[in-house]
């Protein structure tokens, strides 16, 4: 950033010059510092040097370029490792308590429902996966399982959140007192009391309450969230940044914490110079007496956390709801002059760390209060500035979770029966689970076998259209894991059955899935649009077998399909939102049909494969010049069509193959006389008669016949 006007300390940022003041200003003409001036006083609307209103709230509200930076300083001496999971399965990986209302979300993990609410995070703690859209309901089966281990618990907790939703703190807190009495040990019961009486503006008793939770878990960020926004809304911005932080630190996925966190910096800081240097330059040239400088680390204050300005609680009374008023959030200014107070209380941070400069204060009417502008500059001495901070948040697992002793694996071992494992659909143990967003679980490949059909739950019928057009089928976690553990014996039989399905499918001269559509030829490519169900299936079964190969028959009116056609080899596939998917192929070898079958709505058949007949080398000469006066035959006639035709072979088709030397290296013969057979506009039947051949010398003869009597028709 380039320093403006010699001998002068501009409140202005350079970047917010209009184009003349810059010009002016490069050019060192006399006056333009004044007429800046003179500009800015004379704005009513908050224009300054010809930019717009709008223009200047969006420069005002975007991030200096180093809070990224200092963000991310700030926050190493606040991360914590998270592992995942430690003790019982029935672990919720946001609050490493026991799961209320388990929720799994579109990575397959599964969390608190309470964990969730609010959409403060956007990825899993654990993967980094997208959580998937709310609202997030909860998984009926794991729902079930949990209310086997603790009866009630789940019925408890949901009468609980339908109060706060509806308003109803009051009776919340009444069914809250009695729920901590009898179950001490939940803490997310207590979490629950303290966002009620956060809701009555109680703050002092929400702070209470959430600092007992952190002291027995310390590494929950919601928790820590939450008491940020206590503090906050109570003007106390330093310890809410703090606790902000910590959230951040222990999941930087959660979107909410740092946002509050750039707001809180955003209003602290002011648009400054790039480094230190400069900053001190600009101190240098102004004429004000310069000001001490005070270090200042977030964090480094280990002293008992205090709390400022937070409203009393309130009397037990009843009917004093309406009349509470949190009379700390007046204005951010008050903030902002709350916030100085603060900072410049805790002056015991090391002089190694982040610099606060601050440069021109000075005290305007009482409507505007204290504007305070500080400069933080990152250099590269402030890498260490949190070397020496707090010690590491406990990291999950390792802390004594009350809940972790409910959650005995005998127990769940005694619970758990295999019959609450069964898919709905298949009526077998679940393999590959997966859960939808209505909360209900199937076996993955169920699943997608129903979704051929129609997008929808199998149960509920609820519209799985965008669970459908994202495709993302991740195996639910907990499920699979608690299947490994209880149920090993009735999953090993079920991967064996699964096994024995696959290798079957595998075989691609028994049971070789037939798609009855069109001609196909060695070499030549065969795009499709797939959308019936049945071929959905089949190409899906292609692909997870690994084969990635499926034969092409044309239809036949009395045996269903044609008894020659070409395997074709799949390239790739692109899936279309609703299911449908276009399919690029290309053709492979061709085959005789010796059987026919059926699969779940399409048609198999065990097949043979052809290759040409080899000829001897007496034969060798004459076959190829007859090859060679046949491919420039060909040659000729592509040439002489109409341009439009020809270009629409070139799009569709491709090039016309090159000659080959060796007319016989080929199982398949020449390429290019594939190629010639799918573009020459001939009957299908005529073409299949020349795919069933098995010498090359007679198919080349059917192509010059073909050839010589579309010539003639060109002739004409």
């Amino acid at each position: 950033m380039r320093s403006v006007g010699a001998g002068h300390m501009t409140r202005w940022p350079y970047w917010s010059l209009c184009k003349e003041c810059v010009e002016e200003a490069d050019k060192g003409v006399p006056g333009w510092y004044e007429r800046r001036v003179q500009i800015v006083m004379s704005s009513q609307d908050g224009a300054v040097c010809g930019v717009t209103p709008a223009v200047k709230e969006a420069r005002d509200t975007a991030p200096p370029l180093q809070l990224d930076g200092l963000l991310e300083c700030l926050l190493r001496q606040y991360r914590g490792g998270v592992d995942g999971g430690g003790g019982t399965s029935l672990l919720c990986p946001g609050c490493d308590g026991f799961l209320r209302e388990p929720v799994t979300v579109q990575c397959g993990h599964t969390y608190c429902w309470h964990c969730l609410k609010g959409e403060h995070r956007r990825r899993c703690r654990l993967c980094h996966g997208e959580l998937g859209r709310p609202p997030h309901r909860s998984c009926v089966l794991l729902r079930q399982i949990t209310d086997k281990y603790h009866p009630g618990g789940s019925r408890l907790h949901r009468d609980i959140t339908r109060r706060m939703e509806d308003g109803d703190h009051r009776g919340a807190l009444h069914t809250l007192r009695l729920a901590i009495q009898s179950d001490p040990n939940d803490l997310i019961l207590r979490v629950y009391r303290a966002e009620s009486l956060a809701a009555l503006f109680e703050f002092g008793k929400a702070l209470e309450g959430l600092d007992f939770v952190l002291s027995k878990q310390h590494n929950w960020p919601e928790v820590h969230y939450r008491k940020a926004k206590i503090l906050q809304d109570t003007g106390n911005l330093y310890e809410s940044l703090r606790c902000y932080l910590q959230c951040l630190g222990l999941d930087e996925e959660f979107l909410s914490a740092r946002t509050e966190i750039e707001k809180i910096l955003c209003d602290f800081l002011s648009p400054g110079q790039e480094t230190v240097e400069g900053i001190l330059k600009d101190l240098e040239m102004t004429t004000l007496p310069n000001l001490p400088l005070k270090p200042f680390v977030l964090g480094s204050d280990k002293s008992e956390t205090t709390y400022h300005h937070i409203q009393p609680s309130l009397e037990q009374d009843e009917g004093t709801e309406g009349s509470v008023k949190c009379t700390s959030t007046s204005s951010s200014n008050l903030h902002r002059a709350q916030s100085v107070h603060i900072l410049h209380f805790h002056e015991t941070a090391s002089e190694d760390g982040l610099k606060r400069v601050s440069s021109e204060p000075f005290l305007s009417s009482k409507e505007n209060g204290i504007l305070l502008k500080r400069k933080f500059s990152l250099s590269e001495q402030d890498t260490n500035v949190c070397e020496d901070g707090p010690k590491k948040h406990i990291k999950q697992g390792e802390m004594s979770n009350p809940a972790i002793s409910l959650a005995d694996n005998a127990i769940l071992n005694a619970l758990i029966d295999g019959s609450d494992f069964e898919c709905s659909l298949c009526m077998r143990l679940f393999y590959e689970p997966v859960t939808t967003p209505c909360g209900h679980s199937f076996c993955k490949k169920c699943l997608e076998r129903c979704l051929d059909h129609t997008p929808q739950c199998p149960l509920c019928k609820q519209s799985l259209t965008e669970y459908l057009a994202c495709r993302s089928y991740n195996v639910t976690y907990l499920l699979e894991e608690l299947i490994k553990q209880y149920l090993p014996e009735q999953l090993l039989e079920r991967k064996r059955i699964h096994e024995e399905e696959t290798l079957e499918l595998s075989n691609l001269t028994q049971n070789v899935p037939v798609f009855v559509c069109t001609m196909a030829y060695p070499t030549v490519p065969c795009p499709l649009h797939v959308f019936e169900p049945r071929y959905r299936l089949m190409i899906r079964r292609c692909m997870e077998t690994g084969t990635r190969q499926f034969g092409m028959c044309i239809s036949d009116p009395e045996k269903g399909f044609a008894d020659y056609g070409c395997m074709l080899q799949i390239r790739n596939v692109h899936f279309l939102p609703d299911g449908r998917s276009v399919v690029d192929t290309i053709g492979g070898k061709r085959f005789h049909v010796l059987k026919r079958g059926m699969r779940d709505g399409y048609c198999t058949a065990d097949i043979e494969y052809l290759i040409d007949i080899q000829v001897d080398m007496e034969e060798v000469q004459q076959l190829q010049e007859l090859h060679n006066a046949v491919y420039t035959q060909a040659c000729r006639w592509f040439q002489n069509l109409r341009y439009r035709f020809r270009s629409q072979i070139l799009h569709h088709f491709g090039s016309m193959p090159e000659r080959e030397d060796n007319i016989q290296v080929a199982p398949n013969g020449p390429a290019w006389c594939w190629w010639l057979l799918a573009v020459l506009p001939v009957d299908p039947r005529y073409q299949l008669s020349v795919l069933a051949m098995s010498s090359l010398q007679d198919r080349l003869l059917k192509i010059q016949h073909i050839l010589t009597y579309f010539s003639r028709d060109q002739s004409k």
